[in-house]
């Protein structure tokens, strides 16, 4: 079966059309892949922003509840 792929009749012939429709499919996927990629990161950094708040909200609750325990006891 890897031989089968292998062989240059499953390939077509490098003349400059094919070339050149190899080149615009790599440059469509690399423009999908990076697209892509962005939005992905994009995704990432608002979860992480998100998350980040959330423990920064934990963190100022703990502060006050220490706080006032802190009042409470004096």
């Amino acid at each position: 079966m890897k031989d089968d792929m292998t062989q240059l009749e499953h390939f077509p012939e490098p003349n400059e059309e094919n070339i050149k429709a190899a080149a615009r499919r790599r440059e469509k996927y690399s423009l999908s892949r990076d697209l892509m990629m962005q939005e992905n990161n994009e995704a990432i950094s608002r979860r992480l922003a998100k998350e980040k708040e959330k423990e920064s909200k934990s963190d100022d609750s703990s502060q006050a509840d220490t706080e006032n325990t802190k009042k409470k006891a004096e």
